[in-house]
Formats: structure tokens, sequence, C-alpha cells
């Protein structure tokens, strides 16, 4: 039997609805799945911010003497307070761009969240739409620390037909299956994704190069029904599976489809 499998349309057993899984609930666990990941990613900044500010705290209190003892008109005491200023500045520094960071990992969350209980198609920015979930997909920590990424986003200003979540559910299950299927003990999983328009779509394709073994292959029946939800609304899409390679092509529609 081959081992090549391309899919450009849904399996006829999750038509007759005997097998179709719960998409409700594979979609609640997905972002279950994710808190422990945003918990950490939240962390890792906050304790830099909590630690500044305490580095701060202290020498503000130290920088109150010197203040003090500078009426003596002792430049070693001058001096030394110039010691303080610049650490504080550098303390400073920390937390302007930690809690920038952590303005951005909250901002990802509540737009992934938001987005995701609409289940209405409308007119989005396909960039906008990857480039978030691909951050947002941080929170997966074996996606954030062992997979070499490459991102070739078109940043055209060009908006597409779609449903947020149908489209990100479907990107989420290519990838999070790629790393669940992966042997990290042969390196990284490759990971490419990009994004291109022409006059009627907006494509996304995303192309996965990974350690599969002979005794656990890659399947994706649940690809195929999150990519069955988005040709609800028009949207194509192929997926092509070798052996250790998972190549997906998105196309979404530029305008509304006609009835």
């Amino acid at each position: 039997m081959s081992n090549v499998e391309k899919t450009t349309s849904f399996d006829s057993h999750y038509r007759d609805g005997a097998q179709t899984p719960d998409y409700e609930t594979l979609e609640m666990s997905f972002l279950g799945s994710m808190l422990p990941g945003i918990v950490h990613n939240l962390a890792t900044p906050l304790s830099g911010v909590i630690g500044a500010t305490q580095l701060l705290e202290m020498r503000v209190g130290e920088q109150e003497k010197l203040i003090a003892e500078l009426e003596t008109a002792s430049s070693r005491n001058a001096d030394a307070l110039r010691v303080q200023i610049n650490k504080n500045k550098s303390n400073l520094d920390i937390m302007s761009r930690n809690a920038r960071q952590l303005t951005e990992l909250l901002q990802t969350i509540i737009r992934r969240f938001h987005r995701s209980a609409n289940d209405l198609p409308q007119l989005q920015s396909l960039y906008e739409t990857v480039s978030n979930e691909l951050q947002f997909l941080d929170a997966n920590l074996t996606y954030k620390h062992k997979v070499r990424k490459h991102f070739d986003l078109s940043t055209d200003p060009y908006v597409v037909y779609m449903c947020y979540r149908h489209v990100v559910a479907a990107l989420d299950e290519a990838i999070l299956r790629v790393l669940a299927i992966h042997d990290f003990s042969q390196g990284l999983v490759e990971l490419s994704v990009k994004t291109a328009f022409d006059p009627q779509w907006g494509t996304v394709q995303v192309v996965a190069k990974f350690a599969e073994t002979e005794d656990d292959p890659l399947t994706t029946d649940s690809l195929e029904m999150y990519l069955a939800r988005t040709a609800e609304n028009g949207c194509a899409y192929q997926v092509e599976h070798t052996s250790g390679l998972l190549k997906l092509e998105l196309k979404v529609p530029r305008q509304c489809p006609t009835a």
C-alpha cells in the first residue's frame, strides 16, 4: 500500500454523521490544553517585572540617603548616586520591555478566545489571523521550543471571507498532530508557513517535516473534520502526506461566495 495520502474533500463516513467527532468538545479540549503554557508564558515576563520593581524599591531608599548626604558636597556620594540612577534606568528598561511583552501576549490571548466564540463568517485580515495564531501556539511549549520555524507571511492589506475559528482550528490541528507523532530524539520539527494572494483567493500553505515511525503513522481524520468546516464557507483545501512530510494548502475566498 502506498504511504502517500492526498485529500481534497470530506470522507463519506463523516458525511453520514455516524462517526463525526464532536467539534465543540475537541475545540474546548484544545483551548484547555493551552492554558498551562499560557500561564507559563505570562509568568516569565511577569517575574522580570516583579524582580526589577523590587530592586527599584530598594534603590529608592538608598538614593534618599545619598541625597541627604550630598548636603556635604561630597563628590564621592554624588558619583555613587549616579551609579544608582544608571542601575535604575537599566531596571526600568527591563520592566518596560517585559510589560510590552505581557501586553502583546494578553492581546493575542484575548483576540483568540474572543474570535473563537464567533461562528459567523466575515471579512478578516489573513495576515493578522495567521500571525496571531502562530504566536498563540507558543502556549504549547513543545511548539515553542522544539520546532524550527520559518514564516513568510504576506503583509498585503487584503481581507478574506472566513469563519475565524474554523480556519485557525485547521491550522492548529495540522501543526499539533505533527508534534504529537514526531520523534524528538531525531531532532526538531521543521515548520514552514507561507501566505499569498491572487484575485480570487488568500492561500495559507503549511509544510511540516518530521520524523515519523512506521509503527505509529500520522493519521489525518480529525484534520479532515476541521478542514471540512472551512469548506462550509467556501474554502478549498488539499492535504498531502508522505512519510515524514505533511503539506496543507488552504485557500480562503477573498469575497463572500455567491449562493
